[in-house]
């Protein structure tokens, strides 16, 4: 009913329910609710040894804890073989409220993912899920608004995870979107290294050329447009080489678009959309028909029908490119 009326009336006067019921908690049951509430809200799979971990909570007074939590924070058996029992709050919105006013601090938040990071397992299938989810949740590590920050948790998850590839993706990004085109291109030569070619990797090589063309300083034009026939070169061999890739074909989209600004040449951006329109018969992805669309309406100048769609702003986070998305992208190369 609370969910319902919440959902219904959006209103942060419901949220006073939920922080009057978090105040008649003791002290040490809070500390669990908050921590619960904000991993969850975070995209962390939450469980009882990773609570434990972080907070440093004696294995004996789980029980009385639960107890104390009753119809607060549910558990349950995820797996009788390892010994997981995972935890969750009653429901995923009452987790976000409490996240929203007990991490309102960033460094707080910052502290909370640092603490998480480092009692990770990487071991476990369901802790190396929680890293990619952090990694991509809008209310995990992309919340914290300062790049730098967030390459530093990357790092840390690196570190703790060497051979998980959705922290490095995220990496690569940012140095793209903080325009450190020497440490992003580093970057990508390590992880191709490490885990060999690969789309999305591919689809950041392309889009470190255009931004260098667009971006770099103190250059002439027809620099900037050796560039893009550099980028071009890319997005010809990843389009062949990933042709399902929906995300490398709106790279060469957006290459095409660029092309098409410096030199007043189509043939770039008619390149990518034969390849997006054979895409989207052989793959019937309605997200094809809307880049499609997106892309035509751009060209013919109608610039604010993209800002949903992560075209207009090719380096902001993309809402199609989440951690199960990612997951796909690997699967299908």
């Amino acid at each position: 009913m609370f969910v319902c009326l919440k959902n219904i009336f959006a209103s942060d006067a419901f949220d006073t329910i939920i922080l009057r019921d978090y105040a008649t908690l003791s002290p040490q049951a809070q500390e669990v609710f908050r921590h619960v509430a904000a991993m969850e809200a975070s995209g962390i799979h939450v469980h009882r040894q990773l609570v434990i971990r972080i907070l440093n909570i004696p294995a004996q007074s789980i029980g009385g804890l639960l107890d104390g939590l009753t119809d607060i924070v549910h558990e349950w058996e995820h797996s009788s073989k390892l010994g997981i029992f995972s935890w969750r709050c009653r429901h995923h919105v009452i987790a976000n409220i409490i996240s929203k006013y007990k991490f309102k601090d960033s460094g707080r938040l910052i502290r909370l993912f640092e603490d998480v990071i480092d009692n990770i397992n990487p071991t476990y299938d369901l802790e190396i899920r929680s890293l990619r989810q952090l990694c991509n949740t809008d209310g995990g590590i992309p919340r914290i608004p300062d790049l730098t920050v967030q390459n530093r948790l990357l790092a840390k998850m690196i570190s703790r995870a060497p051979g998980e590839r959705v922290p490095r993706h995220r990496l690569i990004r940012n140095l793209i979107e903080m325009r450190s085109f020497g440490t992003a291109q580093t970057e990508i030569r390590l992880f191709e290294k490490d885990f060999g070619k690969e789309g999305p990797v591919h689809r950041y090589s392309i889009k470190l050329m255009i931004a260098r063309a667009i971006y770099t300083e103190g250059i002439m034009t027809d620099d900037r447009v050796a560039m893009l026939e550099e980028a071009h070169d890319l997005a010809v061999t990843g389009a062949a080489r990933f042709s399902s890739n929906k995300h490398i074909l709106k790279a060469y989209g957006e290459l095409g678009i660029e092309y098409y600004k410096l030199t007043g040449s189509l043939e770039y951006f008619d390149e990518a959309m034969v390849l997006l329109k054979d895409a989207e018969g052989r793959l019937g992805d309605p997200q094809i028909t809307q880049i499609i669309g997106n892309f035509t309406r751009r060209l013919a100048g109608n610039w604010s029908d993209l800002a949903d769609d992560g075209i207009d702003d090719e380096f902001t986070l993309e809402k199609d490119d989440t951690a199960s998305d990612i997951d796909d992208e690997l699967i299908s190369g």
